[in-house]
């Protein structure tokens, strides 16, 4: 699992290009050259699903010849017909096919499973259901489980690095504190403040999104929380990361065996200080919400320590820096001002504090729509908190609150636009951590449809939803335990107690091809569905791919609530 350039922040680097990069996938797409790939994809039909009664339901059918005009029909799982129609044009790149055609099912609203035929072609079934959301949120919710740290509960090891950890630099090296719980990252063991205060944030806004599994989303984004909670131990103090590169040349491994190692950076891990205005910014977001549902002590301890962190970020303003060796290069970021005006927003709606409403805009007006949502991507939350406000709180929450709506349908367009490039309306470009960029673009878009409606925000929504979940090329679910072929062999140290482990992993998805070469992966054999533009396998050496990571787990979750209907 050693790599010459990390896999987040490769990702960063590829996502600074992200837009570029996605005007050229359907010409690159097209250019992969015959050889490459084992042979033409078949004519297939592609389905989404499961999916609520009156969400769209677009089925992709990928062909050589065109389809328009075609008949198609939908029958029930008693094989009795439902549905006919004529099957359109699809927009967008048809690729990995030469054409494509869509057949528009929306108008099958009665719960139960329902297949699509066209001349001899038939889908797998497509299901409708009254909470699509439900079994996906709670299957995702297993690998925040399994890659749980410390004490805190885990049924897939027993306690694990109870040692950390020790500072590595400046004026507290040397000296230890509990930085012990939290999350493990992604298949290695590492832990990372950033990512850590994202995936609670991202999980307690599920929370709000779908009443009926706030309880769940809420126990799993505790955990992160009291991790956070020890990260800022002294007043001058701020750990941004736990463990280093050392991890990754060790391999995979039981975490629970580290405490008993005696490789210098395993048995006892070193603890990295650092700040940034996306560090600080994150961390506020996180706790601040965690605040919003807390009382008494706790409530004050969590908006002290928010404060504090929102306040040391804000002093320094641009991201944190990267940190020399051994620290490795992950997750480093490009804007402080994204997280600063999430965390302003958040804050301010626990406090009141009118000085952080003018920060929370002030920050906003300063960000370019470009549809991504994400670790380092926070402008969009920062809109919604926003846009959410009450109405009726005096001018300037009246002006915050319609500057927030602007921004957040600013980006709900850009996730449209990325969205209109191919046939299967995934709002996330190619890059390392599409299932990520995938799932952002459509929590925008179902964000705006719930502040301001809008049918083609929720169809972008629920078209993200359904490539997460099959509607792709490969016909393949991104989510280890559910869908239709999900992910068997997972870059993740449990792989090697077997296939599909960890449940509810989210991996990499599907990346350019020249990335997927360009990294330590062994070889990659393109397959039927796969082209220069994007390529997927699902093999453990390949973590491009086949990797899972807490952001791309956090973001898929607040999809899947997101896109649920209004309740």
């Amino acid at each position: 699992m050693s790599e010459p350039m990390s896999a987040s922040a490769l990702r960063f680097t590829l996502a600074l290009g992200v837009l570029v990069a996605a005007a050229l996938v359907p010409a690159a797409a097209a250019s992969l050259p015959a050889a490459a790939v084992a042979a033409k994809p078949p004519d297939m039909i592609r389905v989404g699903g499961p999916s609520a009664p009156r969400d769209a339901k677009q089925a992709v059918i990928g062909s050589r010849r065109d389809l328009r005009g075609w008949r198609f029909t939908v029958t029930n799982r008693r094989g009795r017909t439902v549905l006919r129609g004529r099957l359109r044009r699809a927009a967008g790149s048809p690729a990995p096919w030469r054409r494509a055609a869509i057949a528009d099912l929306s108008a099958v609203r009665r719960p139960g499973r329902y297949r699509l035929w066209v001349g001899r072609l038939h889908s797998r079934a497509w299901v409708v259901k009254r909470r699509p959301e439900r079994a996906p949120i709670r299957t995702i919710l297993r690998f925040f489980e399994a890659n749980a740290d410390g004490n805190e509960s885990s049924p897939a090891h027993g306690p694990a690095h109870l040692n950390d950890a020790m500072v590595a630099g400046g004026l507290h090296a040397g000296q230890k504190f509990d930085l012990t719980g939290g999350w493990m990252d992604a298949g290695d063991m590492l832990k990372f403040t950033n990512t850590t205060a994202y995936a609670a944030a991202a999980l307690q806004l599920a929370a709000t999104l779908d009443p009926a599994e706030a309880q769940a989303l809420w126990d799993r984004a505790d955990v992160g929380i009291r991790y956070l909670l020890k990260t800022h131990p002294a007043p001058d103090l701020f750990i941004a990361q736990v463990g280093d590169a050392r991890d990754h040349e060790l391999g995979f491994r039981d975490p629970a065996d580290d405490d008993g190692s005696g490789l210098p950076g395993i048995g006892t891990r070193l603890a990295y200080p650092n700040m940034g205005g996306d560090l600080g910014g994150v961390v506020a977001l996180a706790l601040g919400l965690a605040a919003a549902r807390a009382e008494g002590e706790h409530r004050d301890d969590l908006l002290n320590q928010a404060g504090d962190w929102y306040a040391a970020g804000r002093a320094v303003g641009g991201p944190a820096p990267q940190l020399p060796d051994p620290v490795g290069d992950f997750y480093v970021g490009y804007s402080g001002e994204q997280a600063l005006a999430a965390g302003a927003a958040a804050l301010y709606r626990v406090t009141g504090d009118p000085a952080l409403l003018d920060d929370a805009v002030s920050f906003l007006a300063s960000i370019e729509p470009d549809g991504r949502l994400g670790w380092d991507s926070l402008g969009g939350i920062a809109a919604w908190l926003l846009c959410d406000l009450p109405s009726g709180s005096g001018e300037s929450v009246v002006a915050a609150r319609a500057a927030g709506c602007r921004a957040l349908l600013g980006q709900a367009r850009a996730a449209r636009d990325q969205a209109r490039r191919g046939v299967f309306g995934t709002p996330g470009a190619f890059t390392w951590g599409q299932t990520a960029e995938n799932a952002g673009g459509g929590v925008l878009a179902a964000l705006a449809a719930r502040a301001k409606g809008g049918a083609g925000h929720r169809k972008v929504a629920a078209h993200a939803r359904d490539w997460l979940l099959g509607r792709n090329p490969w016909g393949a679910s991104f989510v280890a335990g559910f869908g239709p072929r999900p992910p068997r062999r997972i870059h993740h140290w449990l792989s090697l107690r077997g296939p599909g482990r960890p449940a509810g992993a989210v991996v990499g998805g599907p990346a350019p091809l020249a990335d997927i070469r360009g990294q330590e992966v062994g070889t990659f054999r393109p397959g039927r569905f796969d082209t220069a533009g994007f390529a997927y396998e699902d093999r453990v050496a390949d973590y491009v791919t086949s990797e899972p990571a807490l952001d791309y787990a956090a973001s898929s979750i607040l999809l899947l609530a997101a896109a649920a209907p209004d309740r």
